[in-house]
C-alpha cells in the first residue's frame, strides 16, 4: 500500500491503557506498519500503557516497540508484586528503558507529521487531559508526559509535576472511548480503535480506594466526566473500527511473564493482519 495523504479524510489510530495487556496493542501496532505499510495516520492517542508503544510509533522505531515489550519489560526492576510501596517503577521504564536502553528519538517524533497525544489525569481537579508533542519547545517533556500518563495511583504512588499540576494514570486516561471522543473532537473520521482491556478487578479496585481519598472536587469531575462518556456517541459520517482479543489474554495489568507477553503480542500481529475493517479502512485490497 502507498500512502496517500493529499485527499484522505483525517485518520486517528487509538488504544486503551492497561498495563502490560497494553503489549496486544504493541503487537497490532507493528504488524499496522510492517504488514499494512500504515505509518502516518494524522493522529495517535493513547494513556497509559499504550503511551510508550505510540510515541515509538511516531518516531518510526517500530522495531524498538517489539524490543522493549519482548525482552525489556519482563524483568523485577520494572514490576515487582513484593516491592509494596513501589509496585511498577515508572522512573525505571522511563529513565532507563525510554531514555537510554532503547531511546525514544524525539526528534524523529517532532518532524513527523503525525500529532501524538498522551492522556494523563490532573490528579487536584480530575480532569482528563491531552499532551501533544507538538505543542511544546522543550523537547524533553515528552518523557514527562509518558511518565505521568503511567503514573498508577498506589502501584507506582507519586504524581508527576506538569506545568505547575500534579498528573497520574487513572482509568479514565486509559479509556477507549474517551480517546474515541478525543479524535471526533480533533477533526479524525476515520478511527482505529484499540482496546486492550481485559477484566482488571485488582487494578480497579485499588483505583477505586484511591479516588475516594482524593478531594471532593476531584471526586465530583471524575464522576461527571465518566458521565459524559456514557452519553457520548459516534457522530455520523465517523467509521471506527474496533481491534480486540476475540477471547482472553494471558496477561494482566501487572504481569510480568515474558511467555504471557510474547502471546498477547502476537495475537495483536495477526488480529491487525486479519481485520478486514481495518484493511478496508486503509484502501488495502
Amino acid at each position: 500500500m502507498t500512502e496517500n495523504h493529499s485527499h484522505r479524510e483525517p485518520i486517528a489510530v487509538i488504544a486503551s491503557g492497561g498495563g502490560m495487556s497494553c503489549s496486544y496493542a504493541a503487537g497490532a501496532m507493528v504488524a499496522l506498519a510492517k504488514e499494512h505499510r500504515f505509518t502516518t495516520p494524522d493522529f495517535l492517542i493513547a494513556g497509559s500503557g499504550s503511551a510508550g508503544t505510540f510515541a515509538y510509533y511516531a518516531s518510526k522505531q517500530y522495531t524498538n516497540i517489539a524490543g522493549v515489550w519482548l525482552d525489556l519489560l519482563s524483568t523485577r526492576k520494572f514490576i515487582n508484586r513484593f516491592r509494596l510501596w513501589k509496585i511498577i517503577d515508572v522512573d525505571y521504564l522511563i529513565d532507563i528503558i525510554f531514555k537510554v536502553k532503547n531511546h525514544i528519538d524525539v526528534d524523529a517524533m517532532l518532524a513527523s507529521p503525525i500529532t501524538l497525544l498522551i492522556a494523563a489525569t490532573d490528579a487536584d481537579t480530575g480532569d482528563l487531559t491531552y499532551f501533544s508533542d507538538k505543542e511544546r519547545e522543550d523537547k524533553r517533556e515528552i518523557f514527562e508526559f509518558l511518565r505521568a500518563s503511567k503514573a498508577m495511583p498506589i502501584a507506582f504512588n507519586r504524581l508527576i509535576p506538569i506545568d505547575g499540576r500534579r498528573y497520574c494514570d487513572s482509568e479514565l486516561s486509559a479509556n477507549l472511548r474517551a480517546h474515541v471522543r478525543e479524535a471526533v473532537r480533533r477533526g479524525a473520521t476515520r478511527i482505529i480503535a484499540i482496546n486492550n482491556s481485559v477484566p482488571r478487578l485488582e487494578a480497579s479496585l485499588a483505583m477505586a480506594v484511591w479516588t475516594r481519598l482524593r478531594p471532593r472536587v476531584f471526586r465530583e469531575r471524575y464522576r461527571e466526566q465518566w458521565e459524559e462518556l456514557k452519553h457520548f456517541r459516534v457522530p455520523l459520517g465517523v467509521r471506527v473500527e474496533l481491534l480486540e482479543p476475540s477471547g482472553g489474554i494471558p496477561v494482566s495489568t501487572l504481569t510480568s511473564s515474558r511467555s504471557g507477553v510474547r502471546t498477547t503480542y502476537d495475537m495483536g500481529y495477526r488480529d491487525m493482519v486479519g481485520h478486514k475493517g481495518i484493511r478496508d479502512l486503509l484502501g488495502i485490497n
